[in-house]
């Protein structure tokens, strides 16, 4: 364990060490309802019909969506890479960098690999994500207007106007949708509440309080 701890606090790998406690802290958190996990947005880009077909799209996003990237939630994307990017970075550290002498070459090495590992997670995670985007997409498909008028119990610790989740039983399994309420309603985890607008462009539900 302890040679596992130093491998991981080495250059470059210290680097996708602190990326991943980073991610697994907010899952953590997300799990205890303390913020909003975000399972409706992915990284598809809308592209206007009168936009001119040689124009593209650049940064992270084109990056990801050359490697196919898309279909699953942002954040589930985001965190696949950085693990996998620690699982490579890792055994290339324990295996080849560990071995060079400290120094300008070691340096120069170590942050050639970390782009590396970088390129080479995002074919890795295109790969891990293909049988999850038929499970995503069955998601977004029931989180639209066929919901609207049942009845959710909160999962989050509180719903303001621009924060809070709910859970929902549709077809015999539960699913997370993101809610929002009006500010005089006062809604806290437990609290029964009823589906009554579906905002498509955030992909979000307006609650309101239920009593049946």
């Amino acid at each position: 364990m302890q040679q596992v701890f130093t491998v991981a606090s080495q250059f470059p790998t210290v680097i996708y060490t602190v990326l991943l406690a980073v991610v697994v802290i907010y899952w953590l958190v997300g799990m205890l309802g303390l913020i909003d996990l975000d399972f409706s947005g992915d990284v598809d880009v809308d592209i206007d019909a009168d936009v001119d077909a040689d124009a593209s799209v650049g940064g992270l996003t084109g990056l990801l969506l050359t490697f196919g990237l898309t279909g699953v939630p942002f954040t589930l994307v985001i965190s696949i890479i950085i693990l996998v990017c620690w699982l490579i970075s890792f055994y290339l550290q324990f295996y080849l960098l560990t071995w060079l002498p400290d120094g300008w070459l070691y340096y120069l090495a170590a942050t050639a690999a970390s782009f590396v590992v970088f390129l080479v997670s995002l074919p890795v995670t295109a790969i891990l994500i293909r049988p999850l985007k038929g499970m995503f997409n069955s998601v977004e498909t029931a989180s639209s207007n066929n919901l609207v008028g049942k009845d959710a119990t909160i999962a989050t610790g509180s719903v303001t106007e621009t924060f809070g989740q709910a859970k929902v039983f549709n077809d015999g399994a539960e699913i997370l949708l993101d809610v929002r309420c009006d500010p005089q309603h006062r809604l806290s985890m437990g609290d029964k509440v009823l589906l009554i607008e579906y905002q498509q462009d955030s992909h979000t539900y307006i609650v309101a309080p239920f009593s049946g």
